[in-house]
């Protein structure tokens, strides 16, 4: 799992954070407790 590229976000609507898999372009899991994950990175914007 270390190779992936998994990050998380924050879903406005819930408030909740997603942790992505941005090598596969899916979501792999959402939190249903408050908080991020421990130990995976928050995505920021792109810079263009």
């Amino acid at each position: 799992m270390a190779d992936r590229d998994i990050v998380q976000v924050k879903n406005p609507k819930s408030g909740r954070y997603v942790k992505i898999d941005r090598d596969a372009g899916r979501i792999l899991d959402h939190k249903k407790t408050e908080g991020p994950y421990k130990n995976i990175p928050i995505a920021r914007k792109r810079s263009q």
